[in-house]
């Protein structure tokens, strides 16, 4: 309790003499900087919560903290914050060892690493209120890692909120991380499905296999051990015996289905827009009672039709399209 009271008056005494010592410097203020590290020439640090007014003597909510101790937080007047902001620096890189606001531990040696082979200095992603943000690792204990991120510090635990720059590591798919666009295998009803990530949120992934999608945690995922298909080329057949669309396939086609699409065949082109106001020009080849619409920057996104014996065509999406016009 004593140690405490110490402590707090410390911090007291620090806004108290640094404001007095400072006052000629109050009428040119630099903006005050809220939820940020303040570095002080004498070795204090401090951050700013808020203030109450733009008064001299409004109260401002501060904490004042060493390199091994962090005081209590407490009121101090504007005016000596003001004072403090003008020959103290913002702390904006990791290097000074601190204590972090409202914390009470020491900073890591920099040469610390976890078993998830991720060191002190790595640029990570965390998970924020705006989903993986980049990050900085600062200190790590176990699988929490204390990080900078968008200019403060926080305690994230990996593999829940804490992933590496880059591609998925071996270990990072057995702790249950995978990416956008990580090719795998997907449990669906016992058997195991080849499939693609699309779609992430949190450690639940969103897996398209052929025509369907499914949502998958870790445990019925696993990487796939298929070597990853060649990449078509645009301009040509996505499949043998697939010809163009020209002079085989032409007009105006439309559905009432989900979002009323139509698409407008011309010469091999497909021009697709949909009742949301998206367009897409795509290519378009066919044979038999089959259509591939293709995008011609991104030949691995297909769109399959069926041709029905009426002449209507039918899309897994949107339902089936008539022929409205040429």
């Amino acid at each position: 309790m004593r140690s405490d009271t110490l402590r707090s008056n410390r911090a007291r005494r620090v806004f108290v003499l640094l404001g007095a010592v400072f006052p000629a410097m109050l009428a040119a203020q630099a903006p005050i900087q809220y939820g940020v590290i303040y570095v002080c020439p004498n070795g204090y640090r401090f951050t700013i919560y808020s203030c109450s007014g733009d008064e001299a003597n409004s109260p401002c909510d501060a904490q004042a903290f060493t390199a091994a101790q962090a005081g209590r937080r407490g009121p101090a007047a504007r005016s000596q914050i003001t004072a403090l902001v003008q020959v103290c620096r913002v702390q904006t890189a990791p290097g000074d060892k601190t204590v972090a606001p409202g914390g009470t531990g020491t900073q890591a040696s920099p040469t610390q690493a976890s078993s998830n082979g991720i060191h002190v200095g790595d640029s990570v992603e965390v998970v924020t209120g705006f989903g993986w943000t980049p990050a900085k690792v600062i200190a790590i204990q176990g699988n929490n890692y204390r990080v900078w991120v968008n200019g403060i510090q926080v305690t994230k635990t990996y593999p829940a909120e804490v992933r590496r720059m880059g591609a998925a590591t071996a270990q990072d798919h057995a702790a249950g991380q995978y990416r956008l666009g990580d090719r795998v295998q997907v449990n669906v009803n016992g058997q195991w499905m080849e499939g693609k990530v699309v779609t992430e949120m949190g450690q639940e992934y969103q897996v398209q296999f052929g025509n369907r999608m499914v949502w998958a945690r870790p445990q019925n995922l696993r990487p796939s051990s298929t070597p990853a298909p060649a990449v078509p080329r645009a301009g040509g057949p996505p499949k043998p015996g697939m010809t163009s669309c020209a002079g085989k396939i032409e007009g105006r086609y439309v559905t009432t289905g989900l979002g009323s699409a139509t698409i407008i065949f011309r010469s091999g082109k497909a021009t697709m827009t949909n009742g949301f106001g998206g367009e897409d020009t795509l290519e378009c080849w066919t044979a038999g009672d089959k259509i591939i619409l293709r995008e011609t920057d991104h030949p691995e996104n297909e769109m399959p039709l069926d041709i029905n014996n009426d002449g209507t065509l039918e899309m897994p999406i949107y339902g089936e399209f008539k022929k409205k016009g040429n």
